[in-house]
């Protein structure tokens, strides 16, 4: 599903549906406040929960669980990988590379304005998510006013952290995509006119937390709103359905 290009009629942030008040829109600012000190709090707990990896990488370690319903590795009846490959997987490079390219990123938009070295060699892959996570954290503040894809950091972090929360916690299930797309008014128009076009975004279910997020207009719906969406769109299909009101 392509998601349809909407420009906003109005100033709304980045990151979520809110619109941008007067200060923010004055001083250029195209992630609101509260997106910002959440972003950091997420850096944050992204570099707590790295620390706690580690401890989950033989089989079954304490946190981690035995996977429950998850594919088992192939083999004999019980065998099991010598390391819980999930934990494995991140601590090699799938939580440093991701945030290693929007450094890279961030650090090619500020060197059109001033001087800024490229991203540095850090040494391992502690050394790193530390490094990076600092810089992405300092630097914070000048993103969210200017540049434009702080989004893309945003979604980074959603999906990392579902991932590592989930094998701290042992919770392995996992979020799933939705169809049809979002059929709410687009973010930055105005919701009760009938002109508004429809959001078209790309719907997901996170069962941790039994939300509904898009990742276009940055709404999240609980259960009690779901009939809402069900009403809107004719039918979401879930791991369960949502009939229309």
């Amino acid at each position: 599903m392509t998601t349809p290009d909407i420009t906003p009629a109005f100033p709304v942030c980045q990151c979520c549906p809110r619109r941008l008040i007067g200060i923010e829109v004055q001083r250029g600012r195209l992630v609101c406040r509260p997106c910002e000190t959440r972003i950091d709090a997420e850096l944050g707990e992204v570099a707590d929960l790295w620390e706690r990896l580690p401890a989950l990488l033989a089989p079954g370690a304490a946190g981690g669980g035995d996977g429950g319903d998850a594919p088992r590795a192939p083999g004999p009846s019980g065998s099991k990988p010598p390391a819980n490959l999930a934990v494995l997987s991140l601590l090699g490079g799938g939580v440093t590379e991701p945030l290693l390219a929007e450094e890279d990123a961030w650090r090619r938009d500020l060197r059109k304005v001033r001087h800024c070295p490229l991203t540095p060699g850090r040494g391992g892959q502690d050394n790193t998510l530390r490094g990076t996570v600092k810089w992405l954290r300092l630097n914070l503040y000048w993103a969210c006013g200017a540049y434009p894809d702080v989004d893309d950091l945003d979604r980074t972090l959603r999906r990392l952290l579902g991932e590592m929360r989930g094998l701290v916690s042992g919770d392995r299930r996992r979020r799933e995509d939705l169809t049809p797309g979002c059929p709410m008014p687009a973010r930055g128009h105005v919701e009760d006119d009938p002109a508004t076009p429809k959001c078209g975004g790309k719907l997901t279910y996170d069962p941790r937390k039994s939300v509904i997020r898009c990742d276009t207009c940055r709404r999240a719906y609980g259960p009690a709103d779901w009939d809402v969406l069900g009403a809107a769109a004719g039918l979401i299909t879930l791991p369960f359905t949502v009939p229309a009101a």
